[in-house]
């Protein structure tokens, strides 16, 4: 009754036996019975307010003193209905959000892993899924790290680094901060590594050495596999393994103490915020980098950013050795020390979609890191080249990684991922994975297990069968969900060169929006210069237009005549920008309601006014139809507005 009931949900959300439209299905742009109305089947959402739907749902009072239960028949219809006037998020037309369309081979996995039951943080209770996620760890950490400078894959070499699945991109972003911290912290003498019986990491360094006895130089002749020389020109090994003597926990009163800093752009996700929050960073101690005009990190505000901080502590340090000769230890304990430990960089922000330049990020932190090896400011010298931990935030446009197209591999910095430490991307968005689907991967041996594990012996135990693969203690959560297998459908379906022809097709069929938007300049025009994967453009209602056409911003077309590239980019005056905002809010209500297309309006960081934003996520086509089909509905409803 279940299965039944289950299926015949499934079937009226993804279109099967006369069902609602799926992501394949084309819609009809004259559809509907009467003027102003569509079918309830061809629509997104069937709109009812909080109130309606809250009657709809819960009309049925519970009865305070006797406990009601429903029978089987019931809970199934009772999902049913509540689901159906839900929002198709696999509709042609929902673009509210960077997910949409479901591939149905990863949604049949992930029927397939719920149906188990299981979690994925030991081998015993999840062989299979576990594997699973430690391949598809493998193939991203080679797929990531292991391209050479001349762009090619790696394929001898073997990743030596670890990876996860997180539940979602904003918790991927807090265990990058969260590792580098550890990390940071633990090389620098300010916390305790993690202490295991020697039998157990004698256990666990053979198993990551592959059967092989782990010393320094293997680890370092690893590491090595992934410099670059161009960038670290002034730095001899990535990462030296610290010596026990650098291990020592620094526990004494006149131990100096380190604020550590990090540093996002003005176009990051604010996860990070949230994050430096939960870390329990000073609110000054998150810096905040200005965007170039594009949208990406300004690479030479964040150099002086870095400048400024390292000119700050040497003040500090000479400032505090004065005291310490006058004997005012008291007045040296207010002073702050502040040092630079964490970079994101953006590949693929939420509103524009924006690519920062990774390779220069990375130059820049290992020039920083490269003065400081022949200075001793730190009372505990820093022992390894990477102090600064660069993070690469690729929820939205990371999927890009699987694209062959020099010209989408050279504006997203895929080929510069490598020189980084970290880099998580969400199927979810751009590949059509159900939610969540969220991979974490980092380049660092023992990284995320030495910042996670708990070693709860009533859990982790050598003496179980498998224990050396399990993944529970890199983890932060201990109960884990079997994200991966989404993944692994997918690539296994669809191979890298399929993924990677999503994710062109995609770019491709934004040239497209793009070019008739700029056909139509009279109505519509770009908010700003797309990127890949989003497109920012404006409605102009007509006495919105009349008004740009007096004041020059907007000319009349001539003739049918393409609007070039460098006027189809306009900049609103302020005087109009309040009210062309309330066009855009007052349009997305109208297209929401009407159950015609959920698009979102945006603010941009270089226009006053919000514009609407439009990407194409999951397993969704955008042909020419569609695209015409968008602006006409748009000025259709926005026509009186």
């Amino acid at each position: 009754m279940v299965l039944r009931g289950s299926l015949e949900l499934m079937a009226s959300k993804w279109g099967v036996d006369g069902g609602t439209t799926n992501s394949s299905t084309r819609i009809d742009s004259n559809r509907g019975n009467n003027e102003g109305e569509i079918d309830d089947n061809d629509a997104v959402v069937r709109y009812l307010s909080p109130e309606q739907m809250k009657n709809r749902l819960f009309a049925k009072p519970t009865n305070e003193n006797v406990a009601e239960t429903l029978c089987l028949d019931e809970v199934v219809t009772s999902l049913i209905v509540g689901a159906s006037p839900d929002v198709n998020t696999s509709h042609p037309y929902f673009f509210n959000q960077l997910f949409g369309s479901l591939d149905p081979i990863a949604l049949a996995a992930e029927i397939v892993a719920l149906s188990v039951n299981t979690s994925v943080y030991t081998y015993e209770t999840a062989p299979v899924f576990t594997l699973v996620e430690r391949e598809v760890m493998g193939q991203i950490g080679k797929l990531v790290f292991g391209r050479n400078d001349d762009g090619e894959g790696d394929e001898e070499g073997e990743f030596v680094g670890e990876g996860l699945m997180i539940p979602g991109g904003s918790l991927a972003n807090l265990t990058a901060m969260h590792a580098a911290r550890h990390r940071w912290k633990v090389v620098n003498g300010y916390t305790k590594k993690q202490q295991q019986p020697n039998e157990y990491r004698q256990w666990l360094d053979n198993v990551n050495d592959g059967g092989r006895e782990s010393s320094s130089s293997s680890w370092e002749e690893e590491e090595k596999k992934f410099d670059d020389t161009s960038l670290n020109k002034h730095i001899h090994a990535i990462l030296s393994p610290p010596s026990q003597e650098q291990h020592l926990y620094n526990n004494r009163d006149d131990q100096p103490e380190y604020d550590l800093v990090a540093f996002v752009s003005s176009e990051a996700h604010y996860s990070f915020a949230k994050s430096a929050r939960v870390l329990g960073l000073r609110e000054d101690d998150l810096i905040v980098i200005p965007t170039n005009e594009d949208g990406s990190m300004n690479v030479d505000a964040l150099a002086k950013s870095i400048d400024e901080l390292e000119h700050e502590l040497e003040e500090t340090v000479k400032e505090e050795n004065g005291e310490i000769r006058k004997k005012n230890l008291r007045k040296m304990k207010t002073r702050r020390r502040r040092v630079p430990f964490f970079v994101a960089c953006t590949a693929g922000s939420t509103v524009r979609g924006s690519f920062d330049d990774i390779a220069k990020i990375v130059e820049v932190c290992r020039d920083y890191e490269s003065r400081q090896q022949q200075q001793t400011l730190f009372n505990c010298k820093q022992h390894y080249e990477r102090s600064i931990w660069v993070h690469v935030d690729g929820a939205w446009g990371g999927s890009a990684i699987f694209s062959s197209r020099n010209e989408i591999r050279s504006i997203t910095h895929m080929d510069e991922i490598r020189h980084a430490d970290s880099f998580t991307f969400n199927p979810h968005k751009m590949l059509g994975a159900p939610q969540q689907t969220t991979a974490f991967i980092v380049r660092h041996r023992n990284a995320l297990r030495d910042a996670n594990a708990a070693g709860a012996k009533y859990l982790f135990d050598p003496r179980k069968n498998g224990a050396e693969y399990d993944l529970g203690d890199l983890s932060y959560t201990c109960g884990r969900r079997t994200d991966a297998v989404k993944l692994w459908a997918l690539w296994k379906y669809y191979g890298r060169s399929g993924l990677g022809s999503r994710v062109d097709q995609k770019v491709d069929e934004l040239e497209c929006f793009v070019s008739e938007v700029r056909k139509r300049r009279n109505t519509f025009a770009l908010a700003c210069r797309p990127w890949p994967f989003n497109v920012n453009f404006f409605y102009f209602p007509p006495r919105i237009r009349a008004v740009l056409e007096e004041r020059g911003i907007l000319r009349p077309i001539v003739n049918g005549e393409d609007d070039d590239e460098e006027n189809s980019f306009i900049q609103i005056p302020d005087d109009i920008a309040k009210d062309l905002a309330e066009v855009s809010v007052a349009l997305k209500l109208r297209l929401h309601e009407a159950g015609e297309m959920i698009i979102p309006y945006q603010p941009l960081s270089n226009q006053q006014a919000d514009c609407f934003r439009l990407v194409v996520a999951g397993k969704k086509d955008l042909n020419k139809n569609d695209i015409c089909h968008i602006l006409d509905t748009m000025e259709k409803y926005g026509l009186d507005l």
